[in-house]
């Protein structure tokens, strides 16, 4: 088995002065928000009920001035570290503002679609909500040397909410998704230019827009986002001036995160979210330091969580060798089927967009790995004897399909056809799909893991509802929509709020496990409410 690896080099745009410089993917040189004595310090001393918090404080003076006031403390004295931070640290997130969105109006288009007067009202509320999370970069709080962690990119941004102060990579398809259909195409142009801007800066796109996730990505939507805005605008000349950082972007993947599977006899080269580190996640220090120490193998652990916060589904039973243990993480061993499955679609969609630049050379090329991958995703990711998909262990050989998780049916969701009928491996996953109250958990193991039953996540109905439309399964579809937007429903009727995940066997009610609690906002769940809203408008009711 072999893996590739490439070092890429990274351009620095000295035009954003208060961009941390780094010197290849997964190495940050800031000795504030990435490694060092002082995040050590910090994290550990509990100072803050969430890790994430301390990396989010732009400095008040440069990082040598900082750094410098810090080794003249008592760093066991707590009263002193606080008052250091204090002293040197603006708070959370202080270099970044609302942002007006130019292009948000009212009515909504689609309202007229929504015959149920809750959901109308449910529509106008989300609509709203986007100015509410809506943001910028502004660092005019800054002094001239002052670090910030936050690429300072040019547009302006949606983001999930809570905690998440900054715009994620994956997340963004969904939002990207929902501004189009809400009539916002500049915003959602703007954000594919910041991604664009960011990919050219440090040759892939990370997790977030913080330079402590330089070493890891997320599941890779950017050529998603930009078929969803071709296909709602038409804009060729966009897709002509882009199209390079769209083959960028796949490249990254095929160049840094590629493994060779030898499966009866043949070989194909397949993805898996993978990053090397030595050190623990800087927005979750202080977990992954302890649960690190008692790993057996503190490297090999901090590089494990970072691969699976890599795959967005940070953290989940498909990556424990224990479902109920997060220290035997071995997702190094796993290749995913759903990273797979996105991948084939990033060619099929690559194909069809040199075609339309008449690049017919490229479109051969992407046609061919197509159908590779295809041939390899029926190879390596189907178990013959279950007839189901699931992740690949390849320590062992062997399919994963002792649970049942949502992702198994990624293939279907980006038109992988099977080597069976489509509708055995629905019956398979008929339980999660349709059995609880509030949409599809993510697995049918509770192992108090945020992506684990009985939390409900957002991106994988949407996926699931297209397929189930594509297959000629609109009842089924409309099934799934509607219990999903009735819950959200039923939350923001009692909270006036909109979570990240939802609790299956309770309608309204939000999800728990994790490292953190349950956040609001939430970027994602607005975006699918308002797609299947969008799709389903006149069918849909409200239950509670």
């Amino acid at each position: 088995m072999k893996f590739s690896f490439i070092l890429l080099i990274l351009i620095i745009n000295t035009n954003y002065c208060h961009f941390q410089l780094i010197d290849s993917i997964g190495k940050c040189l800031s000795k504030i928000f990435c490694h060092g004595e002082l995040l050590h310090t910090v994290q550990m001393s509990g100072m803050f009920r969430d890790s994430k918090t301390f990396v989010d404080m732009p400095t008040r003076y440069s990082e040598i001035q900082v750094l410098h006031k810090f080794s003249l403390i008592d760093r066991t004295n707590f009263t002193e570290l606080q008052q250091f931070i204090e002293d040197n640290f603006l708070p959370s997130g202080s270099d970044i503002v609302t942002a007006e969105l130019i292009d948000w109006h009212q009515p909504l288009s689609f309202l007229t679609r929504i015959k149920n007067f809750n959901l109308r009202h449910l529509a106008n509320s989300l609509h709203s909500r986007w100015r509410k999370l809506a943001k910028k970069f502004d660092d005019t709080n800054l002094c001239s040397r002052c670090k910030t962690s936050a690429f300072l990119t040019q547009n302006a941004f949606i983001v999930p909410g809570g905690r998440f102060i900054e715009y994620y990579y994956w997340d963004t398809y969904w939002i990207v998704e929902a501004l189009l259909i809400s009539g916002m195409t500049q915003t959602a142009k703007g954000i594919l230019l910041n991604f664009f801007d960011i990919l050219q800066l440090n040759g892939f796109i990370p997790n977030g827009a913080q330079i402590y996730y330089l070493n890891r990505s997320q599941p890779p939507l950017l050529i998603h986002m930009a078929y969803a805005y071709y296909k709602h605008t038409s804009d060729i000349e966009f897709l002509k001036n882009n199209i390079n950082f769209l083959d960028k972007e796949y490249e990254f993947w095929m160049n840094y995160k590629s493994i060779d599977v030898f499966k009866n006899g043949e070989k194909f080269t397949l993805n898996q979210y993978r990053v090397v580190s030595d050190k623990p996640r800087p927005e979750s220090y202080k977990e992954d330091y302890l649960n690190g120490q008692e790993s057996g193998n503190a490297s090999q652990y901090y590089s494990n969580v970072m691969s699976a916060a890599e795959s967005g589904w940070d953290f989940s039973s498909r990556w424990f060798k224990d479902p109920m243990d997060i220290r035997t993480i071995f997702i190094d061993k796993i290749v995913p089927v759903d990273l797979n499955s996105i991948l084939y679609r990033n060619e099929k969609i690559l194909q069809e967009f040199h075609l339309l630049l008449s690049n017919e050379q490229k479109a051969n090329k992407y046609k061919n790995l197509a159908d590779l991958r295809h041939k390899a995703i029926n190879s390596v990711f189907w178990d013959p004897v279950v007839k189901t998909y699931g992740d690949y262990n390849y320590e062992m050989d062997k399919v994963q399909t002792k649970y049942l998780y949502v992702t198994d049916l990624a293939p279907l969701w980006f038109n992988v056809t099977p080597p069976v009928d489509d509708e055995h491996l629905l019956k398979r996953y008929k339980s999660i799909l349709f059995d609880f109250v509030s949409g599809i958990p993510a697995s049918n193991i509770n192992t108090h893991q945020q992506w684990d039953f009985p939390n409900v996540w957002a991106p994988y109905h949407h996926w699931t509802v297209d397929y189930l439309i594509r297959s000629n399964r609109a009842s089924q579809a409309l099934n799934i929509a509607q219990r999903f937007v009735n819950t959200v429903y039923c939350g923001w009727k009692k909270t006036s709020n909109f979570y990240e995940k939802y609790n299956a066997n309770e309608e309204g009610k939000f999800g728990y496990g994790g490292e953190y609690v349950v956040q609001e906002g939430f970027g994602w769940t607005n975006a699918v409410v308002v797609i299947l809203m969008n799709r389903f408008g006149h069918s849909l009711h409200t239950f509670c």
